[in-house]
């Protein structure tokens, strides 16, 4: 009951944030559609091929796709396998979900041959989809990104407008300290585990390993105090696991919520 009323609460806040959680500018929140394909390699294969057949994929999307989406592979960096038991993420991100919608419609009307190409290298057997916020706005300049992900819960009684008043706070300090990177918030709605009790992925990016350590230099020099007291009321995280980002395909401008 405590998750659905929760998820309820998610729901209900996100009608109400650009006259609460956005203050005076009256500005509606960034977000877009995401999709996550959780897939392991098959015998002999390996992220070599996945890239040969996402270049490919990227062609047939051109000619084949009528609105704006991006993905990246997402292959792990810092992670306990127990926790991650797939060699890699597709992250697909669309405008809105109606874009998303269409994108599937598309695929799954004209992709089966190049279907066969997929499943010739893995398998992907599980397909979830969210909602991404953005929080902080993160662009790199190579393709590439290091993305920290930790499954968050909101604390009793909170909701997501508490926790946009929070990011909002957070964000003006790291613009106040230089602190690099991007934050996002992904909220699942479609795919995830039943018995799972996450409300929310905190999401937190950087162009390279360098600047993803000196944010933890940061943080054990000050920042992590701050970053508590900003967050410990509103939410509880686990702890998190890094990705490498490949972008594999960009169209036209799709979604703020974009990680590259």
């Amino acid at each position: 009951m405590k998750k659905f009323i929760t998820t309820i609460s998610i729901i209900l806040s996100s009608f109400i944030l650009t006259t609460s959680a956005f203050g005076d500018d009256h500005a509606e929140p960034q977000y877009g559609a995401l999709e996550g394909y959780f897939c392991n390699y098959n015998k002999g294969k390996g992220l070599s091929d996945v890239l040969k057949v996402a270049g490919e994929w990227d062609e047939w999307a051109d000619s084949n796709m009528s609105v704006n989406y991006s993905a990246w592979v997402m292959t792990p960096h810092v992670n306990n396998p127990e926790d991650f038991p797939y060699d890699y993420f597709w992250l697909g991100v669309a405008d809105n979900h109606e874009a998303l919608g269409t994108v599937n419609d598309e695929w799954m009307a004209k992709g089966a041959k190049i279907q066969k190409k997929w499943e010739a290298i893995e398998v992907c057997d599980s397909h979830n989809l969210m909602t991404g916020l953005m929080a902080r706005p993160f662009q790199s300049t190579t393709g590439h990104a290091f993305v920290q992900i930790s499954g968050c819960e909101l604390n009793d009684g909170k909701t997501l407008q508490d926790l946009m008043v929070a990011d909002k706070q957070w964000a003006k300090w790291m613009d106040e300290v230089g602190m690099p990177g991007g934050l996002l918030r992904w909220l699942p709605f479609a795919g995830d585990s039943r018995d799972s009790t996450t409300d929310l992925y905190s999401v937190y990016l950087t162009e390279s390993i360098v600047t993803r350590r000196k944010a933890h230099d940061m943080m054990i020099k000050g920042c992590a105090a701050v970053l508590q007291s900003t967050y410990d009321d509103v939410m509880s995280c686990d702890t998190p696991r890094i990705y490498h980002s490949t972008s594999v395909a960009v169209k036209k401008s799709a979604s703020v919520i974009s990680i590259v």
